[in-house]
């Protein structure tokens, strides 16, 4: 019995081991290329500004099209981008009530583990879903991931979509920006750590 026991909490273990490293790889060291942002990403949605608040830094999406995975009809994306500093005034400045993105997504469940990217027109940045789900804390701007993806919205959407089908397809990058070094992404681990860490307890 109590072997039978053993065995049951180490395979849940290493259920929630092997859930967690794909997320944290994921966000730590974000893929290199859009190929490998597809490939990796288990949910690629576009999404639509429904409603904003630029005073709270809040941003409130619905999902108008799902290019990889699934979303429940009605799903609402929270984003709080929190107080305007270098990393958020991009976001900021860019968004309106029917403004479109698309998020890159890894997702353990409904409220486990969640992470992404997310790319507006010519920038992008980084979200984490909080522990009830309520809410993605926007928690670091990305201008490197210009070298992944440059361009507008609806661009990468159509890139996107015929990258999921199978079509060879040239991606527009700026070339003048080169993506963080694996040594300057493991200095960043720690702090961000101390964001992700308690925003999953909420």
């Amino acid at each position: 019995m109590r072997v039978r026991l053993l065995a049951r909490v180490a395979g849940v273990v290493m259920v929630a081991a092997v859930a967690a490293i794909p997320a944290g790889g994921y966000i730590h060291f974000p893929p290199t290329t859009l190929p490998k942002m597809c490939e990796q990403s288990r949910a690629i949605r576009m999404l639509t500004v429904k409603k904003h608040n630029r005073e709270k830094g809040v941003i409130v999406f619905e999902a108008t099209e799902t290019l990889k995975g699934k979303t429940p009809d009605g799903t609402l994306f929270k984003h709080v981008v929190g107080k305007e500093d270098k990393g958020t005034k991009p976001i900021l400045d860019w968004v309106a009530d029917g403004k479109q993105a698309v998020m890159f997504t890894i997702e353990t469940g409904p409220t486990g583990i969640a992470c992404g990217y997310v790319f507006i027109d010519k920038y992008c940045y980084s979200v984490d879903r909080n522990g009830t789900g309520e809410f993605w804390l926007v928690f670091r701007g990305d201008p490197e991931m210009a070298a992944t993806f440059y361009g507008t919205v609806e661009t990468l959407r159509q890139v996107t979509k015929d990258l999921l089908a199978g079509k060879d397809v040239k991606v527009p990058v700026d070339e003048s920006v080169k993506p963080l070094s694996t040594k300057d992404r493991e200095r960043q681990v720690p702090a961000i750590n101390e964001i992700l860490v308690p925003n999953r307890k909420k």
